[in-house]
Parts: structure tokens; C-alpha cells; sequence
């Protein structure tokens, strides 16, 4: 964990939130950064906690990408949330008929990028 100090006179002199694996909190003012870990799979898992680590993976990849994508980090911040929650429609859309992780992410990515960023 490390604390983040603002310059003077800045617009932003405070975060709350998640981009990728970086947190950022603010308590009593102070503003502290922490990487978050990734999730880890048992090594006897089982094939619903295979399916749920795959799903968590690709999703927080997509997620990732697309906040690092995004040049406010404010609003990359404040939009993680509708983002995530529209990353998982798609996840859950295409994991049926996409098996390939790689494939599917990409499928997702493309979709996402045509319908709400690049319109």
C-alpha cells in the first residue's frame, strides 16, 4: 500500500474506486493505492470453480483494458461498475457458443467497442 499525495491547485485531489487491479481509497482525507491480487484457482477444483475462475478472469481482463482505454480517470472510476455489469452480459451471451478464452474476449471487446464507444 502507498499513499498518493495531490499537488496543490489540481482538479483532482482525491479517488475512490478501481482501475484494473488498482485500488485507490481515501480515509480521513488521505488517499491510499493498493494493488489488487488476481484470483487463484484450487489446484483441486472443481469444474463449477473452473467455470466461475474463467469467467472472473476474462471479465477483469475486458474491464481492464477497457478503463486503461478511457482518459478520465475520474470517470473510469465512477463507470467501473456499469462497465463490469455490461462486460458480464456480454460474457454470459457468447461463453456458450465461444469455448476459446481468447476468442470470446475478443468477441466481447468488439461488441462492446460497437456499441458504446466508438458511436
Amino acid at each position: 500500500m502507498a499513499r498518493v499525495e495531490f499537488k496543490e491547485n489540481q482538479p483532482i485531489q482525491s479517488l475512490s474506486g478501481s482501475i484494473g487491479n488498482i485500488e485507490f481509497r481515501t480515509i480521513n482525507g488521505k488517499t491510499f493505492v493498493l494493488e489488487r491480487q488476481e484470483p487463484e484457482l484450487p489446484k483441486d477444483a472443481t469444474r463449477k470453480q473452473k467455470a466461475m475462475f474463467r469467467r472472473r478472469k476474462i471479465i477483469n481482463q475486458c474491464v481492464s483494458i477497457l478503463q486503461n482505454e478511457m482518459e478520465d480517470i475520474q470517470a473510469d472510476i465512477a463507470m467501473r461498475s456499469k462497465l463490469r455489469d455490461r462486460i458480464r452480459y456480454l460474457y454470459d451471451k457468447y461463453s456458450k457458443e465461444i469455448s476459446a478464452p481468447t476468442k470470446l474476449q475478443i468477441k466481447i471487446m468488439g461488441e462492446y467497442r460497437a456499441k458504446y464507444v466508438y458511436k
